[in-house]
């Protein structure tokens, strides 16, 4: 079986259609979760984070302040840039360390590496295939003001940080709308899931 990215926009419904591939067999590899661990205390990632960055972005106990750190970077993409450059390859290596674990057990598994900046970061381009969820951008804006609590601005700007989702849909070998009601989505996760064992 393919090594398949899973990406979207802001708020677009990706952790909803990587649930729905989780509870039908898939094995899931969630970015959020190795960028976390790759800064837990006492790791190198939180020691290079941290001599870049300073002490500011650090608790009193030496753990990652994340809200801190989201702040410096947010607005200044050279700074996201260095962070990136600093995370990006610590989360590649165990990504791709344990979906290796995960197809020496089975070679028939479904791997889907659940990542955000699947594009923006470049790992698309190691991936057998990509998916990409879609919606349009009223409901992105919505939807993240609901799920988030953010003013409509902060939605915006958080949406301008990434790629434009028809640069992304350009780049995907299958595309998940989530425009529609849950079940349309499930029905279109089942469909793609049908198309990616069967190799189509």
């Amino acid at each position: 079986m393919p090594l398949i990215g899973l990406s979207g926009g802001f708020a677009a419904g990706k952790s909803l259609v990587s649930s729905i591939f989780e509870r039908n067999g898939a094995h899931i590899l969630d970015c959020d979760v190795y960028a976390r661990d790759a800064v837990e205390p006492g790791s190198e990632g939180l020691k290079k984070v941290a001599k870049k960055f300073g002490s500011q972005v650090l608790n009193d106990d030496g753990s990652l302040n994340r809200g801190v750190l989201a702040n410096v970077v947010f607005c200044d993409e050279n700074l996201r840039k260095q962070l990136e450059s600093i995370l990006h390859p610590l989360i590649r290596h165990e990504i791709f360390r344990a979906s290796d674990r995960i197809f020496s057990d089975n070679r028939d598994a479904v791997v889907i590496v659940d990542a955000a900046l699947l594009f923006e970061g470049g790992l698309y381009k190691s991936m057998d295939c990509n998916i990409v969820v879609t919606c349009t951008e009223a409901q992105q804006v919505d939807r993240g003001m609901k799920r988030d609590g953010l003013s409509m601005e902060d939605v915006r700007k958080r949406i301008s940080t990434q790629w434009p989702l028809s640069k992304k849909v350009e780049l995907a070998d299958y595309v998940i709308d989530n425009s529609g009601t849950i079940a349309k989505t499930g029905a279109e996760v089942l469909q793609t899931l049908a198309l990616i064992k069967t190799g189509t």
